[in-house]
């Protein structure tokens, strides 16, 4: 039986183009050339952009320098016999630096500073109007210090500080998933149309046949001078045949135009589309199992909970109060501004815990917290609803895929069945004069409905194939 099935399809949907387009070949395709792909993929180039961005102004290095070059003109015109009236002048230059970095670890910090000024004096002195002179004076000053402060408390490890970078880490994985799903919708509704466009070239190759028959069929009974009622009858036929294949014909050209702006690169008359006509899917026994481990729009509402719960244990952190331990060391070389020069050398060393807490708490806080606590349930209830969507929807297209098998066997048992007993016996009957006009009109009506009927019902049911692939987001599990 499949082999006479086999046979007729053969016939029938046989197309005179050297090239064929398959299935995987028009996906391929559009996954290269389509720039809507591009456009998503830089969304999430963004995204990592922003990622990255975030760790860095975390936990890069963090250096700061700065530099102070002045002049200061100063007069003191009071006069007595303990003050001095004196004009001064002093040129200020003075250098600092800042070295930070926080540590994604632990959230602490350790911070590095360099501070140095050289001030040059000069001074002209009276005292009792008596001229008073001293010579230039200079002073500077070294301040080199390093500290290491670990949080113990409020964003401890880094919690509270970390929040922008871990939540940016989820919206990039979110953002994959987006453009994995965009994809994967894109192509189940354009693979839509490559179907019709199968299923207009299979029908009006099948209609075509009929009417070369029905041509051929209309010449005998003009040449055996059959009553004219009957002529009429047959062409009457025949124009209805004809106008079914302009039908078809015009949908077939409306489809070739929607899928040649897509398809721009290839030459739609010369690579035709060809689809495995026996293709089933693998129908999944766990459906529960693989929505809650495969479906992106499952994870996708996982990873909106993973976001909430992290914010959640922020706004919880910074409830908490400050309380920190730090450990520092500096070192203070100082030239004092004397004319009998003075100098310093200071050492130090230190070690203390720092706690503070607001007693009137943080009501903004406060309110983030118990809102973000709310979401939680939210969330659940919004992965419930989505997921028994899904699994509905899987459990329906599995029965549908089911019967359309069960359909498509008992198409090719009625069509093995005309094949054998073969379908003209009516106009047989009739040209031989010993039967009737309409049986044999509609003796070849239920042939070709038999034939449209079956191309429609395998259509559907690949259609049916690719929703259910694309529903458990595995239509293009091959072309990652």
């Amino acid at each position: 039986m499949n082999r006479v099935i086999s046979k007729l399809l053969v016939v029938l949907l046989m197309n005179s183009s050297v090239q064929a387009l398959t299935e995987s070949e028009y996906i391929q395709t559009l996954l290269n050339n389509h720039a809507f792909f591009e456009k998503e993929q830089i969304n999430l180039e963004i995204k990592k952009i922003e990622m990255e961005g975030d760790r860095a102004n975390y936990s890069n290095w963090s250096w700061d320098v700065s530099g102070e070059l002045g002049r200061i003109e100063k007069k003191l015109t009071k006069d007595t016999s303990y003050t001095y009236t004196h004009a001064s002048n002093q040129t200020t230059k003075k250098i600092s630096t800042d070295l930070s970095k926080k540590f994604f670890s632990s959230g602490s910090e350790i911070n590095f500073s360099y501070d140095k000024s050289w001030p040059i004096k000069n001074e002209v002195k009276h005292k009792k109007q008596e001229y008073y002179s001293d010579v230039n004076t200079t002073e500077y000053l070294d301040d080199i210090k390093l500290s290491w402060t670990i949080p113990l408390l409020k964003n401890r490890s880094g919690v509270i500080d970390q929040k922008t970078y871990d939540l940016a880490v989820l919206d990039y994985q979110d953002e994959i998933l987006v453009l994995m799903e965009v994809k994967e919708d894109f192509i189940e509704d354009k693979l839509m149309s490559f179907f019709d466009w199968v299923s207009y070239e299979a029908q009006i190759n099948i209609v075509e046949n009929r009417l070369i028959l029905s041509q051929k069929i209309l010449n005998i009974l003009q040449k055996n001078t059959s009553s004219k009622s009957n002529i009429l009858t047959f062409e009457r036929s025949i124009d209805k045949t004809q106008r079914l294949l302009l039908s078809l014909q015009s949908k077939l050209k409306a489809n070739q135009k929607a899928l040649s702006i897509l398809l721009e690169k290839v030459e739609l008359e010369k690579n035709s589309p060809i689809i495995d006509w026996d293709a089933h899917p693998d129908l999944i026994q766990d459906l529960r199992a693989h929505c809650r481990q495969f479906v992106r729009d499952l994870t996708r509402i996982e990873i909106e909970q993973e976001k909430n719960k992290r914010t959640i244990k922020t706004y919880q952190n910074s409830q908490l109060g400050d309380f920190d331990f730090t450990i520092s060391a500096s070192k203070d070389l100082n030239k004092g501004n004397y004319s009998s020069y003075s100098k310093s050398n200071e050492i130090e060393y230190e070690a203390k815990f720092d706690f503070s807490y607001p007693l009137t708490g943080d009501v903004t806080n406060q309110v983030y917290l118990d809102k973000n606590k709310l979401k939680l349930r939210q969330l659940e209830l919004k992965y419930k609803e989505k997921f028994d969507d899904i699994l509905s929807e899987a459990e329906k297209l599995t029965v549908e895929l089911v019967q359309g098998a069960a359909q498509l066997n008992l198409y090719k048992k009625q069509i093995a069945v005309s094949e054998a007993q073969k379908f003209n016996n009516e106009l047989d009957l009739f040209l031989e004069g010993g039967g009737n006009i309409r049986y044999a009109i509609n003796e070849q009506d239920d042939s070709q409905e038999l034939l449209l009927g079956y191309i429609q019902t395998v259509i559907e049911y690949q259609k049916n194939r690719i929703h259910y692939d694309s529903l458990l987001d595995r239509l293009l599990a091959n072309f990652e």
